[in-house]
């Protein structure tokens, strides 16, 4: 089911079927976290940035309701033709719509948003975010959760891609499929001033026979935060009982690497 939501994309833009030859099926326990939430909620469930379907076909099929909003159009062509193939009570849990997380209109609560997979650093500036956690306040139910990851930044890599190293193409995963396979590379510079990343994501497809058939140059500009500057934005979105975990397990924050996992109650 479709539903206008309204609004512009934020981010850049992908080739959902290169997308979803290199994304892993959970990341880091991902998506089996985003499930136990959904189902602690009792649903339904807003999803921002759903992408190709990986955590909102997990949810449906669990039984729940799920509303997943993206700005993409071909991401979500793609989650359309996943969503078809369904059995007809998951296709019914499922209402999709395409537009912009700072800017969207449900019409409707919701006991839990969710935004995986580190989407909510597509909005770059602080008023992006702002904006962003604004609508996400107003269509959770009072006593409502907000669940979502994003990377911490790590010193030791940013290092990696400064001064003589930034912008140098690294080769960052060699990935399968009948007929071929599809290499993909990447370069990265980081901003420490407005705390952007600037990467570029190159993606070459070989057939079986070796030869190059297509290749996909995508340009990705994301925002990176630091755990103060989340607690700081979701105390002036209007936000309690902010938890914010070092991995999909809910052990402490405690390494350079670690992966910022956030809950944070509507007050």
């Amino acid at each position: 089911m479709d539903t206008p939501l309204g609004g512009r994309p934020v981010g850049g833009s992908y080739d959902a079927e290169f997308y979803d030859l290199a994304t892993p099926g959970t990341f880091r326990g991902d998506i089996d976290w985003y499930r136990r939430k959904a189902q602690e909620s009792g649903g339904p469930v807003l999803e921002l940035g759903a992408g190709t379907g990986r955590i909102t076909m997990a949810i449906a099929q669990d039984g729940l309701s799920i509303y997943g909003l993206d700005a993409d159009r071909g991401m979500l062509a793609v989650l359309r033709r996943k969503i078809a193939a369904l059995p007809g009570d998951d296709r019914k849990r499922i209402t999709v719509a395409e537009g912009d997380m700072r800017a969207f209109q449900a019409g409707r609560q919701f006991p839990l948003v969710i935004i995986p997979f580190r989407a909510f650093l597509h909005n770059l500036t602080v008023e992006d975010q702002l904006a962003c956690l604004g609508r996400v306040h107003e269509h959770l139910q009072p006593g409502g959760r907000l669940a979502f990851n994003v990377f911490h930044p790590s010193l030791e890599y940013m290092a990696q891609h400064t001064g003589a190293m930034a912008g140098v193409w690294r080769c960052n995963g060699t990935f399968e499929y009948a007929g071929g396979h599809v290499v993909r590379s990447e370069s990265t510079r980081y901003d420490t001033v407005r705390q952007r990343v600037h990467s570029h994501h190159r993606y070459e497809e070989y057939g079986a026979d070796g030869s190059l058939r297509r290749t996909f140059l995508q340009r990705l500009e994301l925002a990176y935060l630091y755990p103060a500057d989340i607690r700081r934005l979701l105390e002036q979105s209007g936000f309690a009982q902010i938890e914010i975990s070092g991995d999909f397990s809910g052990r402490p924050f405690a390494y350079d690497t670690d992966e910022l996992v956030v809950e944070a109650t509507r007050a």
